[in-house]
């Protein structure tokens, strides 16, 4: 049974038709990726999934329980994080700061016995910040705060880590070492569902990939099906995208 699953979820905004009954599954220890054109549904889909849209019809099930009315707060309590496609870090304050308010605000709701300092450090080190753990978060460049987003978001410890969008602003080298952290991640446990436009980064870290098109899945599989699917190439991919990602 997948930790996250979404059944028959459809949304209407007016004559709109934003998502039309998407059925998706995230497993636990993978890494699944939801990609398609601009406008295709994803950050409705990820809105759904965290309780900041109400779905037309349709449930949405974390770990075996029904979650569909519970609110973003509650939801995240039981183990969803996300981070957003526009950035949203703390400018003024530090890298360290950053995290530790994350594992303090965790703390306070849990009523348990860990230690927000030690959290924080740890999590800067882990994903790469140590170097810039004291540098103000506004002073970073884009690619940067996002690692600060990741590390905040682990912070509340999450079962099931949605990103949207986590690659954006990384350099190719920095690209592959945020592949390699992810896949990391998952060997601790975590499930991660990831919105991304960097295909050959989708390609080398998904187990499964969930395409959308026009609020519709078009196709599900691994990533060779999914470069080898021609709806997938017509709508999303090309044929240049497809040489580039294989």
């Amino acid at each position: 049974m997948p930790l996250l699953g979404v059944e028959t979820a459809s949304v209407s905004f007016g004559g709109l038709q934003a998502l039309q009954d998407v059925d998706l599954g995230v497993e636990p220890r993978c890494i699944t990726g939801l990609i398609g054109p601009n406008g295709a549904g994803k950050t409705t889909l990820f809105n759904v999934i965290c309780g900041l849209q109400p779905t037309t019809r349709g449930r949405v099930v974390l770990d075996g329980d029904d979650v569909t009315k519970l609110k973003a707060h509650q939801r995240a309590r039981r183990g969803l994080g996300r981070t957003f496609q526009r950035l949203e870090v703390f400018g003024s304050l530090t890298v360290r700061e950053n995290v530790r308010t994350a594992a303090e605000i965790r703390r306070r709701w849990s009523h348990d016995k860990s230690n927000p300092a030690a959290i924080a450090d740890e999590l800067v080190e882990q994903v790469g910040l140590g170097p810039v753990a004291d540098e103000q978060v506004d002073t970073l460049s884009t690619g940067t705060a996002r690692l600060v987003e990741l590390a905040r978001a682990l912070a509340t410890r999450p079962r099931v880590l949605l990103l949207d969008e986590p690659s954006s602003g990384l350099d190719e080298h920095e690209s592959e070492a945020f592949a390699d952290l992810l896949l990391e991640l998952t060997r601790d446990g975590l499930a991660i569902l990831m919105v991304e436009h960097d295909v050959p980064l989708v390609m080398r870290v998904c187990s499964n990939i969930h395409v959308l098109d026009f609020g519709k899945l078009i196709a599900v599989g691994p990533p060779d099906d999914i470069q080898a699917n021609q709806a997938v190439q017509e709508a999303y991919l090309g044929k240049a995208g497809a040489d580039d990602a294989a």
